[in-house]
């Protein structure tokens, strides 16, 4: 574990191709940051992650990591996992989500191949359990996950597994089953703290756009009524990036809206914001998807391009898709086109504002 002051230290994250193609993500850019930021919120990391610790992961097993959504569960289990098959020299792995394990298993039972199934999961060197909430609901899968736990147990094969909350009888899950899990070491992981956000902030800026505020976003983020996970803010910092990009600037309205935004969960989707300018503009939607030239519907387009660009983290290529499967060159070409006109056609840049209006009461009246 690295370390540059007494309040931050720093994970180096791994991230192997096994556990690339489980991820179900949009985002080809794997983890966030190459290192997770540990703050004074998750001291407890310091302790597991030393290496005296990874060494003995067998004894601490089941090693269970919980707590909201985004807080860094996934890439820390697959972390500590690699680095201890590192020490040991250890393989084969086993990599699986809650999900995966309940359809690879009813698959086994299907086609009579449990052989199969229990080997890859018991004969494993380590098994990773990813979000492992989704196994609660399977009664079944319960009962052969709690004979896959006492099997690796018994070798003194390390498990580690992450869930949203500590599992219990009250939530459905078995008694045996919760008894097990919660036998091992448990961490519970909080949201970033501000110190620990500034600092995630301050590189999240540095690798997508160093000509950003870095300070200004700070206190914006700081302002919210919650704190913002690290997922939470790199939407933030793209977002803002993509504004400057194509504005210029960035000023403080412009900040504050797009913080709200990101705090709120309300950032519009792509289909959204198209249907606000289709009806704003008066033309249909189908033919601002498709390939029609006519000078109306090339101006919503474009509209809609440049504020899809502006209001979501989408890469162009993905904008492009939605917009008839136009490459991200054009894409790029509509956004500057429309970006010079609003300067000098008042109808159009009012119709941005109206829908800029609409897109901002719609997210209120979901909050």
């Amino acid at each position: 574990m690295a370390t540059t002051s007494d309040t931050i230290k720093f994970i180096s994250l791994e991230q192997p191709a096994t556990v690339r193609r489980l991820q179900i993500t949009a985002d080809e850019r794997g983890w966030i940051l190459p290192n997770y930021c540990v703050g004074p919120e998750n001291r407890q990391l310091e302790f597991l992650f030393d290496e005296q610790q990874v060494r003995q992961l067998g004894d601490l097993s089941p090693v269970v990591l919980f707590g909201n959504k985004a807080v860094g569960k996934t890439c820390l289990a697959v972390t500590l996992a690699v680095q201890w098959a590192r020490l040991f020299n250890a393989r084969p792995l086993h990599f699986t989500t809650g999900e995966g394990f309940c359809r690879d298993y009813e698959a086994a039972i299907e086609i009579d191949d449990i052989e199969h199934f229990r080997n890859r999961h018991r004969r494993c060197k380590l098994l990773v359990i990813d979000d492992l909430d989704f196994v609660f609901s399977k009664g079944a899968a319960q009962e052969e996950l709690m004979t896959t736990l006492d099997a690796l147990t018994a070798e003194r094969q390390p498990i580690i597994v992450s869930l949203s909350r500590l599992p219990s009888p009250e939530s459905g899950v078995l008694p045996a089953l919760s008894s097990r899990l919660v036998g091992g070491y448990s961490i519970e992981l909080h949201p970033p703290s501000p110190v620990t956000a500034d600092e995630i902030l301050r590189a999240l800026v540095k690798r997508i756009d160093p000509e950003l505020p870095v300070n200004d976003l700070i206190k914006f983020c700081r302002i919210q009524p919650a704190p913002l996970n690290a997922v939470d803010l790199d939407t933030f910092v793209n977002l803002v990036s993509q504004h400057r990009k194509i504005a210029g600037s960035v000023d403080r309205n412009v900040l504050g809206n797009i913080a709200g935004q990101v705090s709120t969960g309300t950032i519009p989707s792509v289909s959204l914001i198209a249907k606000a300018v289709a009806r704003r503009l008066g033309v249909k939607l189908t033919d601002m998807r498709g390939s029609t030239r006519q000078s109306k519907v090339v101006r919503a387009r474009s509209l809609a391009i440049l504020l899809s660009r502006r209001l979501t983290t989408l890469s162009l290529q993905h904008i492009g898709e939605y917009f008839g499967g136009r490459d991200h060159s054009t894409v790029l070409h509509s956004c500057r086109k429309i970006d010079k006109l609003l300067v000098s056609d008042a109808e159009l840049a009012a119709a941005k504002n109206d829908v800029e209006i609409e897109l901002q009461s719609r997210k209120k009246s979901t909050v």
